[in-house]
């Protein structure tokens, strides 16, 4: 690999949907500049090149790997493909962001993380935790501004799977069509931020229970679910969401709730309220919470490859929120993780 230098030399995998969120993000990142991008469709990869500037394209990663210096990767492809990619980079020991999940299973997870040992640093684009709404909670809960907490619950309510009026289509499947052949699509694709977001915040978390259900008959997988959590310390915790909830946008964020002994937090609409013995409130924009988490965890990436400091979402990290996943479709009774049950 070559020597870490600034700028940090940066290859992108995947130019879909999700991919001008991350190539703007580099875009605003200091000492890393992408210098190439690859995608198994040539005028797809050309667009974004165009898009942001960027003078090459490949089609397939391993020509990539082999025709360019590069000293990290920032893989966006579909999550079956993520571990076969995260290998080819450990093989050219190249450095890799990998968007989440880090693997379709847990157990898949695990082995990959293994493997690669500390051949290469994996980082996972778990970024909802980036957000600065989410970052004001943590301060207020390390300046043990709530007191003693004494339940959470977070909610994530969308329309998405719902066709819409004006053409009949449905939401999601124009965003990513990948969903409507997934046996897992709520918990392993949206709530695996929310998981990710309460251990961020609350510690690491066990699973009481799960249900799932789906409403949309042209899904494969579940679009409701309902988690229960119990933290370290006793709390309990849920997660609900569903992606057929008319009257709600397609994009909705989380609703928040904290209910602590000394002050209460609420979270709505991009409106964050502190309540109680201490009052205050701040209001965002959610789409620039939305851009400002993807600059914020690859900023993170970059400088932690720089400056050699832990990753504050690595893929070790990542493997406690998807046991939790595991644990949910399981508690669900979903095929899938039943037949891997040790």
């Amino acid at each position: 690999m070559s020597s870490t230098v600034s700028p940090l030399r940066i290859g992108v995998i995947g130019c879909g949907m999700i991919s001008a969120d991350h190539l703007a993000a580099w875009s605003n990142c200091t000492n890393a500049k992408v210098v190439a991008v690859c995608d198994s469709s040539v005028e797809r990869g050309r667009a974004r090149a165009a898009q942001f500037g960027i003078e090459r394209v490949y089609e397939s990663p391993e020509c990539m790997f082999e025709q360019e210096t590069l000293d990290a990767v920032d893989i966006i492809t579909p999550r079956e493909t993520h571990a076969a990619l995260v290998r080819m980079a450990a093989r050219y020991g190249v450095h890799a962001l990998c968007e989440k999940p880090l693997c379709p299973t847990y157990d898949e997870a695990l082995a990959l993380v293994q493997e690669v040992g500390s051949s290469i640093r994996v980082m996972v684009n778990e970024n909802w935790r980036y957000r600065a709404y989410f970052k004001k909670i943590g301060e207020w809960i390390d300046a043990g501004t709530l007191g003693t907490i004494a339940q959470v619950r977070i909610a994530l309510w969308r329309s998405s799977m719902l066709p819409r009026k004006e053409d009949g289509k449905i939401h999601a499947f124009t965003r990513q069509p990948f969903l409507q052949n997934e046996q897992r699509v709520l918990i392993a694709e949206s709530l695996i931020h929310e998981i990710d977001v309460v251990r961020s915040l609350f510690g690491e978390m066990s699973l009481i229970a799960c249900c799932t259900a789906r409403a949309c008959p042209a899904l494969k997988g579940e679009d409701s679910a309902t988690l229960l959590l119990r933290s370290e310390s006793g709390f309990p915790v849920t997660i609900d969401g569903v992606m057929t909830a008319a009257g709600h946008d397609t994009r909705s964020p989380d609703r928040l709730e904290i209910a602590g002994t000394r002050c209460s937090v609420i979270l709505e609409n991009a409106v964050l309220r502190l309540i109680g013995q201490e009052q205050d409130m701040v209001t965002y924009d959610e789409a620039e919470i939305r851009q400002g988490c993807f600059d914020a965890s690859i900023q993170h990436f970059a400088d932690c490859l720089i400056d050699h400091s832990p990753f504050w979402t690595s893929a070790q990290d990542q493997l406690s929120s998807l046991q939790l996943m595991e644990q949910a479709y399981r508690s669900a009774g979903d095929p899938v993780a039943l037949t891997t049950e040790q």
